[in-house]
């Protein structure tokens, strides 16, 4: 399937173009939550050695809180990772045999699916389990869930992000050029 642009009057190229332009406006929020969550451990943490420094008491919680904003961080910034191609690659294979880049970019994402999948399905039932124990943090009690779902949520959203690529296939060559690929 070939993408011929934003406005195009193919009617058989307008459901992908909707669903992409959706996507991307979902993983923009995301991506800002993603990057307010990079804001907020670096203030927590300037505060915290600023406290520990010129008053001599350090922020109580605070390593919790980072740890909070560090798992959303990232989580949250994982579907936008899938979704651009953006992951870690070695081009060894391509540098010799770029004819098998589509093919090979195709059995990743089939392979990312799996995986996320298989994660998804696993966190699950220790989600459940911590929501039925009660656990909570050691220095602000906060609810052990809070630390567990940005992962799922995360996870999940990738799942549904690379199945939506396996879907739609690659995206208009403009967007992959943009991103090395």
């Amino acid at each position: 399937m070939r993408f011929e642009g934003r406005h195009s009057t193919n009617p058989h190229l307008a459901t992908p173009v909707k669903a992409r332009d959706w996507v991307e406006k979902c993983l923009w929020v995301l991506d800002g939550l993603a990057v307010l969550m990079v804001l907020a451990m670096i203030f927590l943490t300037i505060t915290d050695v600023s406290m520990r420094k010129f008053v001599d008491k350090p922020m109580t919680g605070v390593t919790e809180m980072v740890e909070l904003a560090l798992g959303v961080a990232f989580f949250f910034a994982l579907p936008g990772v899938f979704w651009r191609f953006a992951h870690i690659t070695m081009d060894i294979i391509d540098d010799h045999w770029p004819q098998w880049r589509a093919g090979l970019q195709r059995m990743a994402t089939v392979f990312n699916a799996l995986v996320l999948a298989v994660l998804v399905w696993h966190m699950w039932q220790p989600m459940l389990d911590v929501i039925s124990f009660g656990d909570t943090s050691a220095d602000l009690q906060i609810p052990k869930i809070w630390f567990m779902a940005p992962a799922w949520v995360g996870m999940l959203l990738s799942f549904g992000v690379v199945t939506l690529q396996m879907w739609l296939g690659p995206g208009p060559v403009s967007t992959q050029e943009e991103h090395g690929h």
